[in-house]
């Protein structure tokens, strides 16, 4: 392996790309940082449902925010509103959707291919031959279970396409990009449907790179509103996010190491000075005047469960009984699950969360940053 001897000095340095270290990043570079984000894979953000609630294990530990609580989901409806992705909701409302196993759970923020599901009227799901872990009885069945009220068909379309595997979600969302396949779909529902439909349930594959325009067919043939319920992963909800985050973190020059593993560092004064990563088939030294730390929990592989306890796997510093730094170093910034176990009890923290946790720390960073040049 070569080692290059070159560093690498940037403002900030984002250790994971799940959405709390695309968040950090893009937020970091809005504010004219020289950023650079290191990742071992694409981050959990992919196998997301693409929906944010506030867990229920960090409902009061989100306190700790205080006033940027408001501002950090505007900044996020406004972000994802610029990349033509938008999302909808609040902090202060619970909005009523329904899952890929027909079951109604309430969310804070979710994106235009989803809407609130209605509690009366009439209702039809619609599965596709071709993708087995979407079934319509099944969901009708647990769906009616939650809103008796509602009037529940089930239909089954084709996709016109077969696959020398088993096709998932995200699969028919890339076949529904294509006008062909899209209108032949749409064809099979108006045969089979009438205009007593108040809401069509899709699984999550209105589309991927096309998902405005397959909306907008639905809702403009079909006269009615539409939804996706998403399920089990991959999502296109989540995979859209991912994809116009990534997009936009590239377009305003962020420096990306990806395929890369921390395998170094010093520490000076309880301030991180530089990380050595693995790149390829080199080693790079990066050096950074700060750091954030958006590697996830036990899920995400940022933290990992021993016989001797929690061991932190990017810095190897040590880490208490919560999976929290037990002196964090000045300069770095631990963002969504990174942020200890405690904020992640049921298993993910929720996007809601990493949001707050990856804007609270830019705005804490920008603000120690301007002090820094008022006192140069």
């Amino acid at each position: 392996m070569s080692v290059r001897r070159r560093h690498t000095m940037y403002n900030l340095i984002v250790i994971g790309q799940g959405l709390s270290g695309l968040l950090a990043a893009i937020w970091a570079k809005e504010h004219n940082q020289n950023v650079a984000l290191v990742s071992s894979g694409v981050g959990k953000l992919m196998q997301a449902t693409g929906v944010m609630e506030v867990m229920p294990a960090i409902k009061d530990y989100i306190s700790v925010f205080n006033g940027n609580r408001d501002n950090a989901i505007e900044a996020f409806k406004v972000l994802t509103d610029r990349l033509e992705y938008p999302y909808q909701g609040s902090l202060h409302e619970l909005v009523p959707i329904v899952t890929g196993s027909g079951r109604v759970k309430h969310t804070n923020l979710y994106p235009n291919t989803i809407a609130p599901i209605i509690d009366k009227g009439h209702v039809v799901v619609v599965g596709f031959q071709e993708i087995i872990d979407f079934q319509p009885k099944y969901i009708k069945e647990n769906l009616l279970k939650d809103l008796p009220g509602l009037v529940v068909d089930t239909i089954s379309v084709s996709l016109g396409h077969q696959s020398q595997r088993t096709m998932t979600q995200l699969d028919a969302a890339r076949l529904l990009d294509k006008p062909d396949v899209r209108q032949h779909v749409l064809n099979q529902i108006k045969e089979k449907t009438d205009d007593t439909t108040d809401m069509y349930i899709f699984p999550a594959c209105l589309g991927v790179d096309m998902w405005s325009t397959v909306l907008a067919d639905m809702r403009k043939q079909l006269h009615a509103t539409i939804t996706e319920a998403p399920g089990m992963p991959p999502n296109a909800t989540a995979v859209r996010l991912f994809n116009v985050l990534k997009k936009e973190a590239v377009r305003l020059g962020i420096r990306f190491y990806k395929n890369s593993q921390v395998v170094g560092h010093i520490m000076e004064n309880d301030t991180l000075q530089k990380i050595t990563i693995n790149n390829v088939n080199s080693q790079i030294s990066l050096k950074a005047e700060k750091f954030i730390i958006a590697t996830g929990g036990i899920l995400g592989g940022g933290l990992e469960k021993t016989v001797s306890g929690i061991q932190d796997t990017v810095l190897g510093l040590p880490i208490n009984e919560l999976g929290q730094f037990k002196q964090c170093p000045d300069n770095v910034y631990p963002v969504g699950a990174s942020c200890g176990i405690q904020v992640t009890q049921y298993g993910i923290t929720g996007g809601v969360f990493s949001i707050l946790s990856s804007y609270e720390s830019v705005v804490s960073i920008e603000r120690a940053r301007k002090g820094e040049l008022q006192n140069a």
